[in-house]
C-alpha cells in the first residue's frame, strides 16, 4: 500500500511542479512590449548647494583664505571671498545643514572668528534631474559676516 501512495505522491509533485513551473513563466511574460518595460534600482538623490560670500564684519571686505565645511565638502574662499560647497548625494527633500565658517590660515588675512550657521532648505525646488532617481539640484545664497578676533 505504501508504494501506491508513495507514486501518488511523487505524481501529484510532479504535476504541482510542472503547473508552477508553467505559471511562473506565463506570469513573467508581460503583454506589453518586453523592451519598453524597465527596472530601475536605486535611491532618490539631489545636489543641495550653498553659496555665497564671506566678508569682515568691521568692513565689509572680502575674507580670502576662509575655510568653508558642509557635510565632507570643504573648500577655500577665494580673493573675493566666494564660496560654493555642496551635498551631491542629499535625499530630495526638506534638509538642514551645518556650515562651518574656520579661519585656518593664522594673520595672513587677518584673524577672525570661526563660525557655524545653520541652512535650511524648505521645500526646495529641483533644476536639471534625470526624470528618474537623479531629482536634480537646488541652490541657496548665503553671505555671511566674521567678527575680527579681539
Amino acid at each position: 500500500m505504501r508504494t501506491l501512495e508513495t507514486r501518488l505522491l511523487k505524481s501529484y509533485n510532479a504535476i504541482i511542479a510542472i503547473f508552477l513551473t508553467l505559471f511562473g513563466y506565463a506570469c513573467s511574460k508581460s503583454p506589453i512590449n518586453p523592451i519598453d518595460i524597465r527596472t530601475e534600482y536605486g535611491t532618490p538623490s539631489a545636489k543641495f548647494i550653498v553659496q555665497g560670500k564671506v566678508m569682515s564684519v568691521l568692513n565689509n571686505q572680502a575674507i580670502d583664505n576662509i575655510q568653508v565645511v558642509m557635510k565632507g565638502d570643504t573648500v577655500m574662499t577665494d580673493q573675493s571671498g566666494n564660496y560654493q560647497v555642496a551635498d551631491k548625494f542629499g535625499f530630495p527633500t526638506d534638509q538642514t545643514y551645518t556650515v562651518q565658517f574656520n579661519d585656518i590660515d593664522g594673520n595672513l588675512n587677518g584673524s577672525f572668528d570661526n563660525l557655524d550657521t545653520t541652512v535650511e532648505f524648505k521645500n526646495p525646488k529641483f533644476t536639471n534631474g534625470d526624470g528618474h532617481w537623479y531629482s536634480g539640484e537646488t541652490k541657496m545664497n548665503v553671505d555671511i559676516k566674521l567678527n575680527p578676533k579681539k
